[in-house]
């Protein structure tokens, strides 16, 4: 019989949750320390006057991992399609599947007739890279599947896969280059090739920015929000025999006497331990006494490498109550909309500009800044998310919820609070995001406000911890700290203390809600 371990999960995100589930199943002793008073981490669903809003992810992307790893717990949730819309000014088209690729052509060369030939390319790619996501994510991940109890016939449904999967790595190694290299190839006209890109996270690598496309088929919706996700994880690993203590952080950790010291003071020991949050938290937490010499120095040259990276962009979200029945929103997009207001597009609004401001050594005028975000406003990509067009409960009856989201740079909004108008800042950006919405798509809109509020990547950061208020992790624009291939993901998850591992977006790159229960499993399955 194997022994009992105790284990100790810091981190009550998803990935957490995923690695306490799996141990209590296997019958560890676990303690999950999560330092909010509820477990989720941006996978959460939170409640504000009757109306339940998303506090991170706004939909769920399967990809052959989300459903196969419920199935494999036990865990049950009714779930909800979630159709997206793409608008570019009034033209909307709305993505049912593969097939509607065509109406997204016809949409951009309806914008940009001079440029149909590099459109016809770009669809071109972006149709082979469909082919090879319905290889990446169309069967269910085999970590989740019980080859044993599923039998021969699934081992032999799987060896075929095997090989196209190898064609695929390969396809995602051949396209690293950052979409936006890649798409100044593809795509001569500047404006065109904005609408396409600027929605990305700057520096995505080609192929996983250009499969947005079948990715918006594959989004699902759980009833009661994304956040239910995360209590029912919660639940299951309470179920199992876990336990879970919310509003208590682990301040410091001390591999060489295998215990963490929690935010009281009160002292716990494991024989293992999976951090599964902020990795610079994690570092900064180690207490290397008593530790080999040579694992001192492991650890101190990874430190160096994770101190010195920067989280990806950030974003900007406005929560907006409309006294207006969700029916209203519905005759325009569906629940998951992603509309550009102009065709013009960003240009160097969000680059050598932004750079410009940031960088500047003395205070930037206020004035600078509000001209540049009313430009920003204006000409960006916004990912609109109506929560009751998928689950009408979601919003008091007769009203909508609206989450408004553009990305955003930390730098900036750190800049913005040093200078000391940040709560000035969010109403500003507040007002450009409701006028340009009115203006754009939703005419009725600023006459029929109940309420709104703003969180930036700061209000991120100061919630969860999130270095740079990122929510994928590390920035694509630098060398990564971390393994980003695929074959690299189980080592991933170690660090160089033989009985600690890591797991979350912050081991393992590009990152997702996916790869944090990936890695959450793959760091149970350490733990013997």
């Amino acid at each position: 019989m194997k022994k009992r371990k105790k284990v100790i999960v810091v981190g009550g995100g998803i990935a957490g949750l995923t690695a306490s589930a799996y141990l209590a199943r296997k019958g560890h002793n676990v303690k999950l320390f999560e330092k909010h008073e509820k477990c989720g981490g941006l996978v959460n669903t939170f409640d504000y006057q009757g109306f339940k809003m998303e506090g991170g992810v706004r939909a769920l992307v399967n990809a052959g991992v989300v459903t196969p790893m419920l199935e494999n717990l036990g865990v049950e949730i009714e779930t909800l399609k979630n159709p997206v819309s793409i608008g570019i000014e009034k033209d909307i088209i709305h993505v049912q599947g593969e097939e509607d690729l065509q109406d997204y052509e016809r949409l951009l060369k309806s914008k940009y007739p001079e440029s149909k030939d590099d459109i016809d390319r770009f669809i071109g790619i972006v149709k082979e890279i469909i082919k090879h996501m319905k290889i990446l994510y169309g069967v269910k991940n085999p970590l989740f599947i019980d080859m044993k109890r599923e039998g021969i016939a699934t081992m032999g449904k799987y060896l075929p896969w095997l090989f196209k999967f190898l064609r695929t790595v390969q396809k995602i190694n051949e396209m690293k280059e950052p979409i936006e290299s890649y798409s100044f190839r593809i795509l001569r006209n500047s404006s065109l090739r904005d609408i396409v890109i600027q929605h990305f996270f700057r520096g995505t690598p080609s192929f996983f920015a250009l499969s947005y496309f079948y990715l918006y088929t594959d989004y699902f919706y759980p009833e009661g929000g994304v956040g239910v996700l995360s209590e029912k994880l919660a639940q299951k690993c309470t179920e199992l025999g876990g336990e879970i203590f919310t509003g208590n952080p682990i301040r410091k950790v001390i591999p060489g006497r295998n215990m963490v010291i929690d935010d009281k003071g009160d002292a716990h020991e494991y024989d293992a331990l999976i951090w599964a949050t902020d990795l610079k938290a994690f570092y900064n937490s180690i207490d290397a006494t008593g530790l080999d010499g040579g694992i001192v120095k492991k650890l101190e040259a990874e430190k160096r490498k994770i101190m010195v990276a920067r989280g990806a962009e950030s974003v900007l979200t406005v929560y907006l109550g409309v006294d207006e029945p969700v029916e209203t929103f519905g005759k325009i997009a569906h629940g998951h909309f992603f509309h550009t207001p102009s065709k013009q597009g960003l240009g160097e609004i969000h680059r050598s500009k932004l750079k410009q401001i940031i960088e500047q050594d003395e205070q930037t005028g206020k004035a600078e800044i509000r001209s540049w975000l009313e430009d920003f406003f204006r000409f960006n990509t916004y990912e609109i998310s109506i929560p009751a067009l998928r689950y009408k409960p979601m919003a008091p009856e007769g009203k909508t919820g609206l989450i408004v989201s553009v990305l955003m740079d930390y730098d900036l909004i750190k800049k913005i609070d040093d200078d000391g108008w940040y709560e000035e800042f969010k109403q500003y950006a507040e007002n450009l995001v409701v006028e340009n919405l009115t203006e754009s798509v939703y005419p009725f809109l600023k006459d029929r406000l109940i309420f709104r509020f703003t969180s930036t990547p700061l209000t991120i950061e100061r919630m969860y911890g999130s270095s740079d208020g990122s929510i994928i992790g590390w920035s694509f624009e630098r060398s990564l700290p971390v393994p980003s291939s695929m074959f690299s993901m189980k080592a991933s998850v170690k660090t160089p203390v033989q009985n600690i591992y890591r797991a979350g977006k912050w081991v393992y790159a590009p990152a997702g809600v996916p790869t944090a229960i990936i890695t959450g499993k793959l760091a149970a399955d350490m733990v013997k």
